[in-house]
């Protein structure tokens, strides 16, 4: 099965935060580094996300260069 890449900016999560929550995704930050994580809440100006070890944690959406979600095609 083909998989497409949506890749979002930050200034676009709050238009498309009904599509993408609870979805799965890669959040890649301003210091390069990426985290693989479930997207749970989106609040004033912060994202709760749950890790893959099943640990809740708050991105200051200042701090995230781009989020990457793969969906079938």
């Amino acid at each position: 099965m083909a998989k497409r890449q949506i890749r979002l900016t930050p200034d676009v999560i709050s238009n498309k935060w009904p599509e993408i929550s609870g979805k799965k995704a890669n959040i890649v930050l301003n210091n390069r580094s990426v985290i693989f994580v479930k997207l749970l809440q989106h609040n004033n100006g912060t994202l709760e996300v749950e890790n893959m070890r099943f640990k809740k944690q708050k991105v200051d959406i200042a701090e995230i260069s781009e989020i990457i979600l793969d969906i079938k095609a």
